[in-house]
């Protein structure tokens, strides 16, 4: 039977269902590579899964006429690795699929692609992130990045987005889904009812490759599909957004319906009342309704402190019930009409300090782990000498960066500089020749100490045969 999302995925850019605008951008992309090497050299596609993010990445090299090289999160990803296969592919020429050799001002491109570059954790993908950096840097060939989550993309490097062109790709729209599935069908000589088709595609919630395998897998065995047959894809709620959950608590005066958009969440009520409490005086013009609503959630925060504290998970039943019933039937009349809810400003201020705190978090680690030591001492103790030195020394600045591995964002911390200013790129590269150096005085000294070894052992033979001669 084969894989259905493979069998029909689209071999070009006008054939990928929805998010035509990101598709444009896309294709606008490549043509400036077609011209010749565009400012931006990197592309960041940017999106939940199965919504045709590598589908338009493969896609566009098809339409282009350009070769593949991809790394995917099954590969190993680290600096090593990246540089010899996505740097090596990207800085040097290409080769058509007949293996003849074009020159890329003749017209010969190559697309990398890296998936799932927002995962890039552990040893095994040590370094990979600075690699694919210097590979953006210094390519002559198009490159894609592909990833779920941006932001933990750009908090592993705050460089990349200024590379890179960034393009975000929507969950796509029913109708989209619904046509594709149809078309599947057809050419499977599959008859489906129009409420099993409604059914397939509300479960999958605007992720393509889902409602493909879910259309296959009821497909099995059948040329006819009915609304009956769908029981099999279970009772997969749909989670509701955090701006619609806040709505169901906020404008009806309704217990169960408020409980139910909490529930329904896929949030932790330390986060939801955030955005009840930034929202509230918005919603609730009311003073007296205002200060109810507030008492409610007071207590919830009383219960979350002790979660906090004391690990009582249970009570997280508590703190929900009163930030969202509580909530809801705390006011004494109704607001109609619409309001426009704001990310809570804590998150917002958090988040712009997030990646900094990060760097700072992985070198005390580092440094703590250099010195058999806790984070905790690393910052009272340690960390003030540690960057005095490293702002000073620059040979001690190298040999940190080679023992602690120490990625440009680390760098640029520990100098508080830019990770992509001239002294941070100057130590990074000078600690890349020290190592190859190293490497290549260790190689001579080993032939060395090994060629005197053999001189002696052949003195000593030459020796004791003399001896025995005389005897």
């Amino acid at each position: 039977m084969g894989d259905w999302a493979e069998k029909y995925r689209p071999k070009s850019l006008k054939d990928v269902a929805g998010n035509n605008e990101a598709l444009e951008k896309i294709r606008k992309w490549a043509i400036g590579w077609e011209k010749g090497v565009p400012k931006k050299k990197g592309i960041i596609l940017v999106g939940g899964p199965g919504i045709g993010k590598t589908t338009s990445a493969f896609a566009l090299a098809n339409d282009f006429g350009w070769g593949v090289i991809e790394l995917n999160a099954s590969d190993q990803r680290n600096y090593e690795k990246i540089k010899k296969v996505a740097m090596f592919g990207g800085v040097y020429e290409t080769f058509t699929d007949n293996g003849d050799f074009i020159l890329s001002k003749e017209g010969g491109r190559k697309l990398i692609i890296l998936d799932e570059a927002d995962n890039l954790f552990g040893n095994e993908d040590r370094g990979g992130m600075r690699a694919i950096v210097e590979t953006i840097r210094n390519t002559k060939q198009p490159v894609v990045l592909i990833v779920n989550d941006y932001y933990e993309l750009t908090r592993k490097s705050g460089i990349i987005k200024n590379l890179c062109l960034t393009v975000k790709f929507d969950n796509i729209k029913e109708n989209n889904v619904k046509h594709v599935l149809k078309n599947i069908c057809e050419s499977e000589n599959i008859e489906i009812s129009f409420e099993a088709l409604e059914k397939i595609v509300r479960h999958a919630n605007g992720d393509l490759r889902s409602a493909i395998n879910d259309l296959q897998s009821l497909c099995a065995g059948r040329k006819r599909v009915s609304a009956e047959d769908t029981v099999t894809l279970g009772n997969r709620d749909l989670k509701n957004t955090i701006f619609a959950s806040l709505a169901d608590i906020f404008k009806p005066k309704d217990i169960q319906k408020a409980r139910n958009a909490v529930l329904n969440l896929d949030e932790t009520p330390d986060y939801l009342i955030l955005w009840i409490d930034e929202n509230l005086p918005a919603e609730y013009r009311d003073p007296e309704d205002l200060k109810n609503a507030y008492e409610r959630l007071s207590r919830a925060d009383v219960f979350l402190g002790r979660i906090r504290k004391r690990q009582y998970y249970a009570l997280w039943g508590y703190a929900n019930n009163l930030m969202s019933a509580g909530v809801s039937v705390a006011k004494n009349k109704s607001y109609p009409g619409f309001t426009r809810y704001h990310f809570p400003l804590y998150l917002s201020k958090m988040s712009r300090t997030k990646g900094i705190r990060a760097v700072q978090n992985s070198v005390l680690q580092k440094i703590g782990k250099l010195c058999h030591t806790s984070k905790a001492t690393v910052r009272e103790d340690i960390l003030f000498s540690f960057r005095y030195l490293f702002k000073n020394d620059s040979f001690f600045a190298v040999k940190m960066i080679l023992k602690l591995d120490l990625e440009d964002e680390e760098v640029g911390y520990l100098l508080n500089e830019r990770p992509d200013s001239v002294r941070v790129r100057h130590l990074i590269k000078e600690a890349e020749n020290f190592q190859e150096t190293k490497e290549e005085v260790m190689f001579e000294g080993y032939e060395k100490e090994g060629y005197e070894q053999v001189e002696k052992i052949k003195e000593e033979a030459k020796t004791e045969q003399k001896s025995l001669g005389e005897f």
